[in-house]
């Protein structure tokens, strides 16, 4: 059976959660009590000391799991000058400042102490928006497996080109091809470059679902924050259609991890909480009948 894991992004912020006077290095063990897996958000504005990570292995229990977001600098959120303006119609090559060498190495160096504890799920590659399809992209994501090594690596595309129906089977050979999974995304449906998501797994050991809402008004601001949470509460309704997406990915693969990353913290919590309900009872019923009751 395979093992389905969720968390939200981040557990700092989180509101109304943790008892009074609880210090800031006792948190990680609370939220550790409720969820199994989060999204480490604050390696994405820099590589944190391979120290603090190494606290963040003796602040939770065995078996929890961290999704670590890039930096930044490595999925090409770094702009050249003058490049703010991101409705002007330029390849990435042209926005894009590449990193150095170096900085893959740092950032290898600093997830080494999750990677020795078993405590890293995987390398969360969030590109930008400005990241399209096509060979130069290509050939960014083949260096990015070299320099990253063995490290367990799942993306997420945020330009529509990757997943129009003319490439979608090209984007999922090349990440098999990689050893890369294609994070399953829920962006704002009402954004004029939205697609439906592919749901497929591309690694075979694990698949990633990451939820970020359908606040569609506030979803820009993702071009300038990029992780910082959108503000957006799922309803049953919205959780719905991820029910059969989730457990579709669990017949795929070993381990899923679903990741609920809007604000508030509390509510993308409690949310995370009733899709695993969900899925529990859909699983429970065709374990029963054979099949899942349709709800009326």
């Amino acid at each position: 059976m395979s093992a389905r894991l969720f968390g939200i992004r981040g557990w700092q912020r989180l509101e109304d959660f943790y008892p009074p006077r609880t210090k800031p290095a006792e948190m990680l063990a609370h939220y550790a009590e409720v969820a199994d897996l989060v999204e480490a958000e604050n390696t994405f504005s820099g590589i944190p000391k391979p120290e603090r990570l190494a606290d963040w292995v003796r602040q939770s229990p065995d078996g929890f799991k961290f999704d670590v977001v890039a930096f930044g600098g490595l999925t090409l959120y770094q702009r050249r000058p003058g490049r703010a303006d991101l409705k002007a119609r330029l390849s990435w090559t042209e926005i894009a400042v590449e990193p150095p060498d170096v900085l893959f190495e740092d950032f290898r160096a600093s997830v080494a102490p999750l990677i020795d504890a078993d405590r890293l799920g995987c390398v969360l590659l969030q590109f930008p928006p400005w990241f399209q399809a096509g060979e130069a992209s290509d050939e960014y994501l083949a260096k990015l497996r070299r320099n990253l090594a063995d490290l367990p690596l799942a993306v997420e595309f945020r330009h529509p080109t990757w997943e129009l129906p003319g490439q979608r089977d090209a984007t999922q050979e090349l990440l098999i091809d990689l050893g890369m999974g294609l994070i399953v995304a829920d962006f704002p449906a009402d954004d004029p470059d939205w697609v439906p998501p592919i749901v497929a797994a591309t690694r075979d050991d694990l698949a990633v679902v990451r939820l970020h809402g359908h606040n569609d008004a506030a979803w820009g601001h993702t071009h300038t924050s990029p992780v910082e949470p959108v503000q957006y509460t799922y309803t049953d309704d919205d959780l719905a259609p991820w029910i059969e997406r989730v457990r579709a990915l669990e017949r795929e693969v070993p381990q899923v991890h679903v990741l609920i990353g809007t604000a508030p913290l509390a509510a993308a919590l409690d949310a995370a909480h009733r899709l695993d309900a969900a899925i529990q009872v859909a699983e429970e019923a065709e374990a029963r009948w054979g099949y899942v009751p349709e709800q009326s």
